[in-house]
């Protein structure tokens, strides 16, 4: 009899056949059981949820408005209309909105406070989103945020924009004018433009400066196409011409040149500052002239010491050998003023005429320092020039005890 000897595996080669052949069958069945099962994302199960008993559905036509042109300081307002659709309440809440852009209340259907809509089912409510023009200019655009219980919508966001414009700026800001001579006229022009809906209608225009009221004469006309096309966005133009009569009192000129328009229906004023500096055959010098000022500064005096200055007017031109100054008035009262004969310079192209400004002792008290609180004194001189008759020189003094 022929014994067979049957050799069993090794225990630990069973196990380890035993757990590859595990996992094995255990994926192919994972492989198996996807193929056979829908994917579902989280969009479908969003959907699922949503379609779990009564929901509500919001809809709106749009969520961008643009305004277009809103002038600085200008405001707007549009309404969007939401809409339930659903076959459950909508409730509306305020969310978050940009630094210039506010949310009103809700109106329309529905129940609720002001920060808050509930909104039946086919109802619809409206939301005013309101804006105000901030800055210089430029594109803008803001946005204001509305939270929902609509599942699939739980916050609508509704934006604004367009272009904040000036309603009106000129060029140049300011009118500066140097070296305008007293014996001779003068012109000058700037542009003034409008933005708005509307073209600009042109009231009135004129010189705010009573000194020179009779001096000075403003006129205005509507631009060329093309003047006014350097603008960009300008709706409507104008030029103005500024013209200066010969006459004009020596040294500083300063005014509002104010131009009335009607925009949109409504009435506003322009104002463009007017600067300069007049000048022509007289000239003052002297140690206490201040040059940049066009004014004597004296400072404060005090009325028991006194004070002694010379001044110098000096003339040139035509019109030289006629000047014979006379004073004609001083401000304030304790400053005397006296003038010497005058004396030809070199060639005698020039003519000197001396000016002596004394305060004298036990003189009365005065503040003429040439600010907001003391306004300024003057020296006025007849001075017998065809062309300049009378010169006025501002005095910045005060006399104290």
């Amino acid at each position: 009899m022929t014994t067979v000897k049957i050799r069993l595996p090794n225990a630990w080669l069973v196990a380890v056949a035993a757990a590859l052949l595990g996992g094995l069958t255990g994926v192919a069945t994972a492989v198996a059981t996807a193929t056979a099962t829908p994917l579902r994302t989280a969009a479908t199960a969003a959907a699922g949820l949503a379609t779990e008993g009564p929901q509500p559905r919001l809809e709106t036509d749009a969520t961008v408005h643009d305004f277009g042109r809103v002038a600085v300081g200008g405001s707007g307002s549009h309404e969007f209309t939401i809409r339930n659709t659903g076959d459950a309440p909508l409730v509306l809440t305020k969310g978050a909105t940009s630094c210039t852009c506010t949310v009103s209340d809700f109106s329309g259907a529905g129940s609720g406070d002001g920060s808050s809509r509930t909104v039946p089912p086919g109802g619809s409510t409206t939301v005013r989103i309101e804006w105000k023009g901030k800055g210089g200019g430029g594109p803008f655009r803001q946005r204001a945020t509305i939270l929902t219980n609509d599942p699939l919508r739980p916050e609508v966001a509704f934006s604004i924009e367009g272009q904040v414009v000036p309603i009106w700026k000129a060029e140049p800001p300011v009118i500066t004018l140097a070296g305008l001579s007293a014996s001779a006229p003068a012109e000058a022009t700037a542009a003034l433009f409008t933005f708005g809906n509307a073209a600009a209608e042109l009231v009135d225009c004129r010189l705010v400066a009573e000194q020179f009221a009779d001096l000075v004469t403003v006129s205005a006309e509507p631009l060329p196409p093309a003047a006014l096309a350097a603008a960009e966005g300008a709706t409507a133009g104008f030029g103005l011409t500024l013209r200066f009569a010969a006459g004009l009192p020596l040294g500083k000129l300063r005014g509002d040149v104010e131009t009335t328009l009607r925009v949109d229906g409504e009435e506003l004023t322009a104002t463009i500052p007017l600067e300069g500096t007049v000048t022509g055959d007289l000239t003052v010098v002297g140690q206490a002239w201040d040059k940049r000022a066009k004014a004597v500064r004296l400072g404060t005096v005090s009325r028991r010491d006194g004070l002694a200055t010379k001044l110098f007017v000096m003339a040139k031109g035509a019109g030289r050998d006629q000047v014979r100054l006379a004073v004609k008035e001083v401000i304030p009262a304790g400053l005397e003023v006296t003038v010497s004969p005058p004396r030809p310079v070199g060639d005698g192209n020039l003519i000197r005429i001396g000016l002596t400004l004394s305060v004298p002792p036990e003189a009365p008290t005065a503040n003429n320092l040439c600010t907001e609180a003391a306004s300024a004194g003057k020296i006025v001189l007849e001075t017998g020039h065809p062309d300049t008759p009378e010169l006025t020189i501002p005095v910045c003094v005060a006399i104290a005890e």
